[in-house]
């Protein structure tokens, strides 16, 4: 899901790394589910994103 999320709004996720606070790796394992964020970094996602919590999972 957030593949598409990220998609849709036109985030790279160096940049989304730099916001959250995470290393790109990490940004790229969520991405490609090989890891999930936390439910705190799920809420840091929504609000910069600007989308549901739903949206991303």
């Amino acid at each position: 899901m957030l593949k598409e999320v990220f998609k849709a709004k036109g985030v790279k996720q160096k940049w989304l790394a730099e916001k959250m606070g995470v290393s790109e790796v990490t940004i790229s394992n969520w991405v490609t589910e090989k890891s999930s964020p936390s439910r705190k970094n799920l809420e840091r996602l929504s609000n910069l994103l600007d989308v549901s919590i739903n949206e991303l999972i």
